[in-house]
């Protein structure tokens, strides 16, 4: 569901961190977040982070007080550049409308927020993880074919196609985040 929020940036120790921080939608800390924005059409995934007393406290320590914790949403420059590039609206009054969702399907949810995490060591490790994956597919499956009763031209065939159908899902899965336009 489409919502406007207040924009605020993330504290200076978080903005290498995987989340965004929001109280509106409910949902449990860390789910994995489909964020769209409604004027791009771009999306990242990310983790969801719940703003309490607490934070608020330590925000208000840090920088300024959150008058409308209900309306905000504390996000980093990565995120928004890789929404389309915005600012923060705290100073001008404005707000993005913004739509958070869970995000849906498991396992993939988690490999895009990896993907389009702000530190470039989870990035990379998940590159990898996913390449490793797909290798280890590629080399299980001419063993599994010996097993039947197929022609080598059918074992040639299931191989290349198993390779490939798994290099596009994982290439799928390994997208980034778009830079944003200039």
């Amino acid at each position: 569901m489409e919502k406007p929020y207040t924009v605020f940036a993330a504290l200076s120790d978080q903005t290498n961190e995987g989340w965004v921080w929001f109280s509106n939608p409910q949902l449990h800390t860390r789910t994995v977040i489909k964020v769209r924005h409604s004027k791009t059409g771009r999306v990242v995934f990310c983790e969801s982070r719940k703003i309490d007393q607490n934070f608020l406290t330590q925000y208000k320590q840090q920088t300024r007080e959150i008058e409308k914790p209900d309306e905000a949403l504390l996000i980093s420059e990565w995120y928004r550049d890789a929404l389309g590039g915005f600012p923060t609206t705290r100073m001008s009054g404005d707000q993005v409308k913004l739509d958070i969702t869970p995000a849906q399907i498991p396992g993939w949810r988690s490999l895009r927020a990896c993907c389009h995490h702000p530190d470039i060591a989870v990035r990379v490790g998940t590159r990898l993880g996913v390449l490793g994956t797909w290798l280890g597919l590629v080399g299980l499956v001419p063993a599994l074919l010996e097993l039947g009763n197929l022609n080598s031209g059918c074992r040639v065939s299931s191989l290349i196609a198993v390779a490939v159908v798994g290099a596009l899902l994982g290439s799928l899965a390994c997208r980034g985040v778009r830079p944003p336009t200039s």
